[in-house]
This record gives C-alpha cells, sequence and structure tokens, in this order.
C-alpha cells in the first residue's frame, strides 16, 4: 500500500498494531513513523509511552518482550524498530521466528512498528527477502515509492499555499521539470524538495513564487554558470560571456574554488559532450526523456543542452570540445596560464 493509503487508514484508526513500513522515499517514512508515533502519544507523556530499539544490534527476544512489556503511563505502547537486520539480509530462523509468532498474536496494547530507511530498503525492482514477505503479510504494510507527477504537484502546493504564496501551473511544471525529481534514478529527494521550497517562499517577495526566482534558488552555481555562458556565446555576446567568465572566476577565489579555471573548464566539457551525445542521440530518433535517462543526467540539464546544441550544430561542439580538452590537459600540466586559458575559449569561439 502506498502513503496515499497510509495517510486514509491512520486518519480512520484501521492501520492495525503491527505495522511495517519501507520503500525509495525517506521522507514519507519518516512523516509516517512520526504520524503514529504523534497520533498514539500525547507530547506529555511520549517519553514514557515511545520506545525506539535499533534494529542494528536489537535481538528477536528483546522486541518481543518489549512488545510484550505493559506501560503505566498510558493504555497504548508504540515501539519502533530500524533497520530491523532480518529484514535486510539472510537471518537464521531461530532468530526470526519469535517476531513471526509474536506477529501472529500480537500485544493488543502495543503498536510495533518496523521501518526501514531508503538505502537498505528494497528498491523499485527488488523484492522483500523471505522474512521481511512473511513480516509483510502479518502487518500492515506500506511501501512509499517516489511520487508521481500528480502526487508531486502536490506535495509542492500544499507547502507553498501554507507558506502564503500561489505558484502558477507553468512554474509549477517548470520547478518541477528543473528539480529532476521524476528523472530515473534520480538522487532528488522530497527531503531536497522540501529545502528547495522553503528557501523559495523565504526568498520571495511577491504573493507568487515565478520562474525566475525557481531558476535562481533551484539552478546550481556551476548549472548557472554554463547556462548563462553558452547562452552568451550563442547570442554572438562574447564580451558579455567574457565579463560572466572573469567575475565567476573571481568570486570562486574566495569560495573554497568553486568558481576556479580547472572546475568551470571541466565543468564545460561536460556540458558540450552532453551537447554532443545529445546530437548523436538525436539522430537515432531518441526522445528527450530517453535521452536524459541514456546520458544519465537531470532531464532539464538535457533539454538546455539539446537547445544549444541544435543551434551550434555537432563540428562546431566538436572543434569546442578538442579546444576544451587541450585547454584543461595544458591546465593541468601547468604549460597554460590559468588567468588567459579559457579567455583564449572566448576569443576563438
Amino acid at each position: 500500500m502506498s502513503f496515499k493509503e497510509f495517510s486514509k487508514d491512520i486518519k480512520s484508526g484501521v492501520i492495525g498494531s503491527n505495522i511495517f513500513l519501507y520503500g525509495e522515499e525517506g521522507f514519507l517514512t519518516d512523516w509516517a513513523v512520526k504520524g503514529i508515533v504523534e497520533s498514539n502519544s500525547s507530547e506529555v507523556d511520549r517519553k514514557y509511552v515511545v520506545t525506539d530499539l535499533d534494529g542494528e544490534t536489537v535481538t528477536a527476544q528483546e522486541i518481543v518482550e518489549t512488545a510484550n512489556t505493559m506501560t503505566m503511563f498510558a493504555s497504548t505502547r508504540v515501539l519502533t524498530v530500524k533497520n530491523y537486520q532480518p529484514l535486510i539480509k539472510k537471518s537464521a530462523v531461530t532468530e526470526t521466528a519469535p517476531i513471526l509468532e509474536y506477529l501472529s498474536n500480537p500485544n493488543p496494547s502495543t503498536i510495533l512498528l518496523f521501518y526501514l530507511e531508503p538505502l537498505v530498503s528494497p528498491g523499485k525492482k527488488e523484492k522483500l527477502n523471505a522474512f521481511a514477505s512473511k513480516v509483510s503479510g502479518l502487518c500492515s504494510t506500506y511501501n512509499f515509492e517516489r511520487l508521481n507527477p500528480a502526487e508531486l504537484k502536490s506535495f509542492v502546493n500544499k507547502r507553498i499555499r501554507s507558506a502564503g504564496k500561489l505558484i502558477g501551473a507553468r512554474d509549477m511544471d517548470y520547478l518541477v521539470d528543473i528539480s529532476g525529481y521524476l528523472n530515473n534514478d534520480s538522487e532528488y529527494d522530497l527531503y531536497r524538495m522540501e529545502s528547495d521550497l522553503t528557501k523559495l517562499v523565504n526568498a520571495s517577495d511577491e504573493d507568487t513564487v515565478s520562474k525566475q526566482l525557481i531558476e535562481e534558488i533551484m539552478v546550481g552555481d556551476k548549472d548557472r554558470f554554463v547556462f548563462n555562458f553558452i547562452d552568451y556565446l550563442l547570442a554572438g555576446k562574447k564580451n558579455m560571456a567574457m565579463q560572466l567568465l572573469i567575475n565567476t572566476i573571481s568570486a570562486g577565489e574566495n569560495s573554497k574554488g568553486k568558481g576556479n579555471v580547472f572546475s568551470l573548464a571541466s565543468t564545460l566539457i561536460g556540458q558540450f559532450e552532453i551537447m554532443y551525445d545529445s546530437l548523436e542521440l538525436d539522430d537515432e530518433g531518441m526522445p528527450i526523456k530517453t535521452m536524459a535517462k541514456s546520458l544519465g543526467v537531470n532531464e532539464y540539464r538535457l533539454k538546455k543542452a539539446y537547445a544549444a546544441a541544435r543551434k551550434v550544430g555537432k563540428s562546431k561542439i566538436k572543434k569546442a570540445l578538442i579546444e576544451l580538452y587541450d585547454t584543461d590537459r595544458l591546465l593541468k600540466t601547468g604549460e597554460m596560464d590559468k588567468n588567459t586559458s579559457l579567455e583564449l575559449f572566448v576569443f576563438n569561439w
């Protein structure tokens, strides 16, 4: 069952006393654990009612004994077990048998909650191990997978509205696109999304969250540099590209090298490689979304690279790459002055 079913079940009070949570989206798992704890204990008695066990060290016997121990402070005890090892890797039957026996006849006064963090949870295409499958059958089990497009937009909209702001449909699409959350194998999760949304609403002086603000907040410094740098070159504004380069290098000297010449050369090489590869894949008739997956890059970044590549053309991209490869090599060997290396690239464009 998904987080929607979980939300419905916990509101209606039919979630049961044996619970098993796992999945790729740790934000939802943590949200669910918090919801279970808060709905079954008051803030005053929580430290007496809720017991958290470390699943990496706890034994089955300790879990069962704790679950069967009554609490004098409330009618219900909440027992959480994070990353219980037999749920993750193969364990002896003697270790897991007491758990299965307890789950078959649980203490009605205890809510026993097993949950797995994303790093140890089976992925989308993976199956639960034999013991976890048995536990799943004896528990109210919820698999918190990554959100689909509609769910993600609802997540974003709810948080923006709760901050007293609004976001238009097109800007919402842009935000979702630029985040890369929906890309296959994306490492961008709901924790990062919530963090970015907090930055957006705090930075907005208007009633709405704009596309410009989204780009300023959510596009990384290096990505923003390379997008603007190439846009200036394509528009024939070499002076603007040169000034951007000089400013970025200067700023990098005071920020732990984030804008240093070596790093910027590597970033430009990466972007021009994506540009060239996108045209190669385009020749094969591959759509943008599939290109992004094939190249292992954020779909928004791929779109920007592809759009620029179509304006530049393969031959010029190839020439630029050769020059950048030479520049990178000469920089690393000390044969080229770092203060003029990328400026020559702009000059020769």
